[in-house]
């Protein structure tokens, strides 16, 4: 197995038949990828969701959380069962390209000695999936699209700070110091959604993370 594709989900049903459907449907054959799901104790149709595509694909796989754990424990779960060589996380209200898990992995197996992972751009598109702008991962970073060697990531840092439920990408940065070294694909692979319930939205959470970031 070469990629596990993470989905971290919480009440994001009205999305996440779109995120799951466009990390199944790569233009790549299923025996090289994996889509796992997390469900961080969703109330809503996320679990139905995930049941009929469990049924229907081979390669994709769910779990439901105890407890609400928030986002890196969520991340963590998927990396505990993962079984790719790389892994790479998709929330669940965004969506990929055709080509994602195959491109990345290309990339990084060209330069799987040097780097930890590796990124590409994305765009921001509308709730109607319309593209509202093309943005470079390096000059603004997301959580997401970013495919990291699952051997060097769990040697070096081991997984996500699971007290922040914001911002665990920003900590994992700070964390690994010089040793958080990505390479950078510059092509659009990855779909950023934006809507009224963003998790970077909730300012009272991200003004926490902030805070939190500053004892890193």
């Amino acid at each position: 197995m070469k990629v596990s594709i993470i989905i971290t989900s919480y009440n994001y049903g009205e999305f996440l038949e779109r995120s799951i459907r466009s990390c199944l449907t790569q233009n790549w054959e299923s025996k090289n990828f994996e889509v796992i799901c997390i469900d961080d104790r969703s109330e809503d149709r996320s679990i139905d969701i995930m049941k009929k595509y469990s049924l229907r694909h081979e390669n994709f796989r769910y779990h439901v959380n105890a407890e609400n754990v928030g986002v890196a424990g969520s991340a963590n779960a998927g990396i505990r069962l993962a079984e790719g060589r790389y892994f790479v996380r998709v929330d669940a209200d965004d969506y990929v390209s055709r080509d994602f898990a195959r491109l990345m992995c290309m990339a990084l197996e060209d330069n799987s000695n040097d780097y930890l992972g590796v990124t590409c751009d994305y765009y921001l598109v509308t709730d109607t999936e319309e593209k509202i702008k093309r943005v470079q991962h390096q000059i603004e970073p997301i959580s997401c699209a970013m495919m990291y060697r699952m051997d060097r990531f769990v040697n070096v840092h081991n997984v996500y700070d699971p007290s922040f439920r914001h911002r665990e990408e920003e900590a994992l940065r700070k964390q690994m110091g010089v040793d958080y070294k990505l390479l950078h694909l510059p092509l659009a692979l990855y779909r950023y959604r934006m809507h009224d319930r963003n998790k970077t939205k909730n300012l009272e959470e991200m003004s926490k993370a902030e805070l939190n970031l500053r004892y890193v």
